[in-house]
């Protein structure tokens, strides 16, 4: 007698959920419920991170006074749903310079004339919308595709992803984008699998959506025409053109109709919908800047035009592209300054596995990956990979091509600065590893318990982390207070330590303190009592250093970004080398190291100096300045920071000759002292030597 054929193992009914429906979804509405108080509870123990001070104060502006000018490298999606509880506040918006409103200091002047703290909270609380939501796809996405228990799977894994936890409050828009693609990818699947119109639309919103939630949202389109293109030629290879399944595009012959004619008809349907689907979301982002090109309210012209953001675009082609687009106003103005601001943004330097790069390299994202990963996700997709479930290979390109493209596209970028940029891969990963749990489960009890240990490794891991997601590492790493030694800026350490550094310094009284931040809000404002060391953004956010000896004792606490060097440079062009090397007492936050001793720190207290020459010099006061640079310069005789400060010191004070010297022997130390990280300095001492004039 015949076997009758085995079942596909990823659509088997589901165990009680069948004859308990209303189980799938009571288990789903709990895992949702605890992922936002997780969420609620870390972020309320974190300080303002490094880009929410000026995405709130874009965000108010866009929503409050329809500005789009000031921040336009950010879409307003994500930062008008963060500033909508900020209106209930009534915020004040103290005077500023014009250089205060367009640079990163206005988002601080905005909070910091303003209950900060409370203002914060509820727009983090806002934001967490967006991994709830994302929560919410995953789940119904993959209960539509592989059914209940592969969807609980899904969700549990979503629920505690370390990482989507970390940057799911923050005022931020890297997990609107995760949530608004993959939305947008999992309508487009209920689109091909029932056409319908309102499933047309819906996905055209949602794709608008991820367009204004963040300007890299235009991989969606072309990840959408990949899943078009490859439904349809499987479909056809299977012969579906003769005999179409219940709920596909296709529609059964004709009699008379030749398959070929039919086919051709098919892929005009399909190329419809794919164009009905980019205008919808052509429309949904016009809506978003309220249908008017100019980036600024009508009568307001201060913001850099839009000829400004070309101009230093690295692509020509690109940027005439965007040109002729901005004459027939294809696109809204920000919108399209935001595309060229983008395009000219530099490389930066990269900190990865302990060694700095000068600009990005191929790996870092797929190391990064493995470092903040939990061990049981990844072993999970290299079970999916070892043990591909039989049957729904259709539905797993849906899920993998996704992921393959943000993947790679991030893998070409030079920007290597967090994991947080490739977010949008993770709910496509999450479904795929839930389909290897659920297909491996069914194989046996023994393989349950192996698929249950992973997902609770899993929830485990994150759960242990809490609250310091951010610098999450898994346990082959050290956990989150060793992720320091492998990476740094928004993967461990981006300004959101300085309570934990409160609660520490209280806790052990009784010495000399000192603090090197890495971020952009005051520390004054958390109370952290300790004196401040010069950090690498110190100038660039006006904070107040006072001249310290070159010599410190006591306890210093240092942010893992600033002791990496990533911002400074390697050896001795980083005043806190000598952190690297030492082994300290303890790891505040996962972000902000704690050492304690004697500790020799002369280009710091060289650099600490400067203000105060600066000042003087612009006071007039050469005499007292030139004192100063005295001072600093035999602390640091090979800091082109500081003879860049006294060659423009000489010149002020009309000793030009001076000046031209001290502007050579600064060139020859940023030609000689790794000049790779000191090539920015070239042009612009090559300019003092040419003209005497420094570039505006």
């Amino acid at each position: 007698m015949m076997k009758p054929p085995a079942p596909d193992e990823s659509t088997t009914p589901v165990r009680g959920t069948d004859s308990r429906p209303w189980l799938a979804p009571t288990a789903a509405l709990l895992l949702i419920v605890i992922m936002e108080v997780v969420m609620l509870l870390a972020v309320r123990q974190e300080s303002q991170t490094s880009d929410e001070g000026e995405s709130l104060w874009a965000g108010y502006l866009q929503l409050a006074l329809r500005d789009f000018a000031i921040r336009p490298g950010y879409p307003p999606l994500a930062h008008d749903l963060a500033t909508l509880p900020l209106l209930a506040f009534h915020p004040q918006v103290p005077h500023m310079t014009p250089a205060e409103v367009f640079d990163y200091r206005g988002g601080r002047i905005f909070l910091d004339s303003n209950p900060a703290a409370k203002m914060l909270f509820a727009a983090r609380a806002a934001m967490t919308l967006f991994p709830l939501l994302l929560a919410v796809f995953v789940f119904l996405t993959t209960k539509e595709m592989f059914g209940s228990g592969t969807a609980l799977t899904a969700l549990a894994l979503v629920a505690f992803e370390p990482n989507l936890l970390a940057h799911g409050p923050l005022v931020t828009n890297d997990v609107a984008l995760a949530c608004c693609l993959f939305a947008a990818v999992s309508l487009f699947w209920f689109f091909m699998t029932n056409p319908s119109a309102w499933r047309l639309v819906a996905c055209g919103v949602a794709g608008g959506m991820t367009l204004a939630a963040k300007h890299s949202g235009v991989i969606l389109f072309p990840i959408l025409l990949v899943l078009a293109v490859l439904e349809m030629a499987a479909r056809a290879q299977r012969g579906m053109a003769r005999d179409p399944s219940p709920g596909s595009l296709l529609s059964p012959l004709s009699p008379g109709e030749r398959v070929k004619e039919r086919i051709a008809r098919e892929w005009s349907r399909l190329v419809f919908a794919v164009v009905a689907v980019g205008l919808i979301s052509f429309a949904t982002l016009w809506a978003f800047y309220g249908f008017r090109y100019s980036a600024e309210p009508q009568g307001v012209g201060v913001a850099p035009p839009l000829a400004a953001y070309l101009d230093g675009m690295h692509s020509r082609g690109a940027a005439t592209v965007l040109r002729a687009a901005g004459r027939i106003h294809a696109l809204p103005e920000a919108y399209l300054e935001g595309l060229a601001f983008l395009n000219a943004t530099d490389t930066r330097p990269t900190y990865l596995l302990g060694r700095l790069y000068p600009r990005g390299v191929w790996f870092y994202f797929p190391v990064a990956f493995a470092i903040k990963s939990t061990l049981g996700f990844l072993l999970l997709l290299a079970i999916t990979a070892l043990f591909r479930p039989r049957g729904k290979q259709r539905e797993l390109l849906w899920m993998l091509i996704p992921a393959a493209g943000i993947f790679a596209t991030s893998m070409a970028s030079p920007l290597n600065i967090g994991i947080r940029h490739i977010l949008p891969m993770f709910p496509f990963l999450v479904v795929v590893a839930a389909v290897g749990a659920w297909n491996l489960a069914r194989r046996g009890r023994v393989w349950q318990v192996i698929v249950a240990v992973l997902v609770l490794n899993h929830a485990g891991s994150s759960l242990r982390a809490f609250p310091n997601y951010l610098a999450y590492a898994n346990e082959v790493w050290g956990g989150p207070s060793r992720t320091y030694r492998v990476l740094t800026d928004s993967n461990v350490d981006w300004g959101q330590g300085l309570p934990a550094v409160k609660r520490y310094v209280e806790s052990h009284a009784g010495t000399p303190c000192w603090l090197v931040y890495f971020g952009t809000v005051d520390p004054a404002r958390y109370a952290a009592p300790c004196m401040l060391l010069p950090a690498s953004s110190s100038v660039i956010w006006g904070r107040k250093l006072d001249p310290i000896p070159p010599v410190i004792e006591g306890t210093v606490l240092v942010s893992a970004t600033e002791m990496s060097g990533q911002a400074w440079g390697p050896a001795e062009l980083n005043p806190y080398e000598p952190f690297r090397t030492a082994r300290p007492v303890d790891c505040v936050a996962g972000s902000i190291l704690v050492f304690q001793g004697r500790f020799s720190v002369p280009l710091a207290s060289a650099l600490s100096r400067l203000p105060r020459v600066v000042a003087l010099g612009n006071q007039g006061n050469f005499d007292g300045a030139m004192a100063e640079a005295h001072e600093a310069e035999p602390l640091a005789p090979n800091s082109v920071d500081v003879q860049f400060v006294i060659g423009q010191l000489l010149k002020a004070a009309g000793r030009t000759a001076e000046a031209r010297q001290t502007f050579a022997q600064a060139l020859h130390l940023a030609q000689t002292i790794y000049p790779t990280w000191q090539a920015y300095w070239i042009p612009i001492l090559t300019n003092e030597l040419k003209t005497g004039d420094s570039p505006r």
